[in-house]
């Protein structure tokens, strides 16, 4: 995660004498300052009874993903098998030969040490940063309960997980994970070589010349182990694979399956090998390299302005030409997705887009020239949208000249007959002076009360919020941006009940330094607290937060086709758009949808239907947004609705007296298709096959 300026992060431990002890916190990395960035910085600090102890070395540099760069995790107990990974063209892409400049990466291949607890995040949203996980023989109790719901979470949200042959199959079946598996293992059977030779042949490139060496090799020796079992009703071989490489989707994200180890030596030496891993196994697009210039060196095809050549699989490895073209599109290397933060939003009725660049191979994400997709980002179109409907709607709430003139009236006769009736029927009316001071104090704190105002120090909370779902999924990511009011100075600390949850002051002009005082605290209570946020007399402040929810049960289709909601929440607004692959978009409008309850769809044009206008906090323009055909991708539905309030999970405190908050509720019920795998045009060796005849003939 990224946020604006270096935001101290801080955790109490406790420290056994004479032991050594690791422990692990979270911490909110701020955005570069320039795109080009190589070395970030990292600063360490022990505290003991709130005095500073000096610690040599406690400073650390790291090397700072390039914008196009993920991390690609393989958990193994043989690390030395995924040495080749290393160096594949689709790790670092090749690279003219004439050109010195240090190439950037696609992925950086992460192998965590198994010797201790696996340093593996607890929640997704720390797993950004990271676009495939390969598991390949590890131990199903490696992982603790978080980490796996973690990567649950994260394959929901477009995370790409490699199951490697019998032992990843066998341990992954034996954790919270298993129902991710495109097949239950039953056991092991012998690998048909016909089915290995079939995958083999279809997936060579058409000039690999090793083809038929591996194939015997395969054939040679038997005993080599496959894993049997049943398939998953959604599960789908990869066509030409002979079903030995099973897919399938799980909410945005892909899983993929082998039943074959793929470091075994019938594949490694391959030729075609880094074209299957490119296209198979991460479903990237094709590449194709041709020579360039006098010198006959050879580059990757420039990258043509219509992407439409990508789904026909006639360009290329990526946007990876030389200088003055623009620099590699990230969405080529991860699709994990967060709408809150990629989302491309049309045009709002006030013409308002924050986003500059969108991506060529998934138009309706954008990318940011810092952090590429998915970083933490205040200027996304819907963290943008939701601060330009704060900045409107934030504040103190002026009480209506109503309740003033009902107040006073009432005031008046409690005050003068009231009075009077009671302590004449008392037989006191000296005594009725005494009162007059008691009841204008009453009636000043009931009237303050109800203006929802402290008598000197008024407090407001105003919430625009994004709440996002898979399909058939019960956990959802939840956006807010919140803007707080006050009337008089004073600091808050926003506090959250779970750990997956995280929160920043919102960026607000140039600044590149962080205010003095604001910590990220872990470990003092059950979630995440930002604390010491100041705001100043009179002035509004932001916080962007994001937390994971559980909504108790999904929102989805059933077999007939109707809406299903199973969570927890009452829902109001409701629409259901459905885009067809052509571009056609119905719509179905279904009102208020009570929790547990179901509902037909009745679809129509889109062009028939008025979307509202008019919701409270002006949400109705990000509700709109979200259900404009030109935000949803073809061949996709979605669902696009209200919840009336704000989400529990996350306090405030001092305590706002005035809070009004509207949730939008974005549930995918169903995404696009991801492209068919095609396998690459040429190879490398191609090339240096040539060049070297024609030295050898000088």
């Amino acid at each position: 995660m990224s946020v604006w300026g270096p935001l101290p992060s801080t955790r109490p431990v406790v420290l056994p004498k004479g032991q050594m002890r690791r422990f692990e916190y979270r911490l909110l990395t701020p955005l570069p300052l320039s795109s080009d960035l190589k070395k970030a910085e990292l600063r360490n600090g022990l505290m003991v009874s709130t005095r500073p102890v000096d610690v040599p070395d406690m400073t650390r540099f790291y090397d700072v993903l390039s914008t196009e760069e993920f991390y690609f995790v393989i958990l193994s107990e043989r690390p030395e098998r995924f040495a080749k990974f290393q160096v594949s063209d689709w790790v670092r892409p090749y690279r003219d030969e004439l050109e010195f400049k240090d190439p950037r990466s696609n992925y950086r291949i992460i192998i965590p040490s198994t010797d201790d607890l696996l340093p593996l995040a607890e929640t997704v949203l720390d797993w950004t940063g990271t676009a495939v996980l390969l598991w390949d023989d590890l131990s199903p109790d490696a992982l603790t309960p978080r980490q796996q719901t973690a990567i649950d979470d994260w394959v929901r949200f477009g995370g790409q997980l490699i199951v490697n042959g019998a032992e990843a199959s066998e341990a992954i079946a034996k954790t919270s994970l298993g129902d991710l598996l495109p097949l239950t293992p039953s056991g092991n059977v012998e690998l048909d070589p016909d089915a290995g030779a079939e995958l083999l042949r279809n997936w060579a490139v058409a000039t690999d010349t090793s083809t038929d060496k591996q194939i015997a090799l395969l054939r040679e020796q038997s005993a080599r182990v496959a894993v049997d079992g049943p398939l998953s009703s959604d599960a789908v071989a990869v066509a030409g694979s002979g079903s030995l490489v099973l897919t399938r989707r799980v909410g945005r994200g892909r899983v993929v399956q082998t039943r074959f180890d793929v470091t075994s030596d019938w594949l490694i030496n391959w030729q075609s090998y880094d074209s299957f891993v490119n296209a198979v196994l991460l479903s990237r697009p094709p590449r194709k390299l041709q020579e360039s210039g006098a010198s006959g060196s050879v580059q990757p095809v420039p990258f043509d302005t219509d992407p439409s050549d990508l789904v026909s699989g006639l360009a290329i490895e990526q946007i990876y030409p030389t200088v003055g073209v623009a620099a590699v599109d990230p969405a080529f290397n991860s699709r994990f997705r967060i709408a809150a933060r990629d989302s491309i939003l049309p045009l709002t009725e006030s013409g308002y887009r924050t986003s500059s660049l969108a991506s060529r191979y998934d138009p309706l994400t954008s990318i940011d020239s810092y952090s590429g997709i998915s970083g933490w980002d205040d200027r996304s179109d819907v963290i943008g949208l939701s601060r330009q409907i704060l900045r409107d709607q934030s504040g103190i709430e002026i009480p209506r000249s109503s309740l003033v003139i009902r107040s006073l009236g009432l005031y008046l006769l409690i005050l003068v007959p009231v009075n009077y009736l009671v302590f004449r029927l008392l037989g006191r009316l000296e005594y009725a002076w005494l009162a007059v001071p008691l009841i204008a104090i009453l009636g000043a704190v009931w009237v303050a009360r109800l203006a929802r105002l402290d008598i000197g120090f008024a407090r407001s909370r105003t919430e625009i919020a994004l709440l996002e779902m898979q399909p058939q999924y019960s956990r959802g990511h939840l956006s807010r941006v919140v803007a707080i009011y006050n009337s008089l100075s004073d600091t808050y600390d926003v506090e959250f009940k779970t750990s997956d949850a995280a929160a920043a002051p919102v960026r607000e002009g140039k600044a590149t330094t962080q205010e003095k005082g604001i910590l990220f605290q872990t470990g003092y209570t059950e979630g995440p607290i930002l604390s010491g946020l100041p705001v100043i007399s009179n002035k509004v402040r932001m916080v962007h937060a994001e937390q994971v929810v559980d909504l108790g049960g999904p929102v989805g289709l059933d077999a007939a086709g109707q809406l299903v909601n199973q969570s927890s929440l009452p829902l109001a607004d409701a629409f259901v758009l459905d885009k067809s692959e052509s571009g056609e978009t119905k719509i179905a409008v279904l009102g208020s949808i009570d929790a547990g309850s179901t509902t037909k769809l009745r679809f129509r044009p889109f062009g028939e239907v008025k979307l509202p206008d008019d919701l409270p906090l002006q949400s109705s323009q990000l509700l709109r947004s979200l259900a404009s055909p030109e935000s949803i991708p073809s061949g996709s539905m979605r669902l696009v609705a209200r919840y009336d309030g704000a989400m529990a999970g996350m306090s405030i405190k001092p305590d706002p007296q005035q809070s009004l908050a509207q949730t939008i509720v974005l549930v995918h019920l169903k995404h696009a298709d991801w492209p068919e795998p095609q396998v690459d045009l040429n190879l490398i060796t191609d090339f240096r096959r040539v060049l070297t005849d024609v030295d050898t003939a000088e």
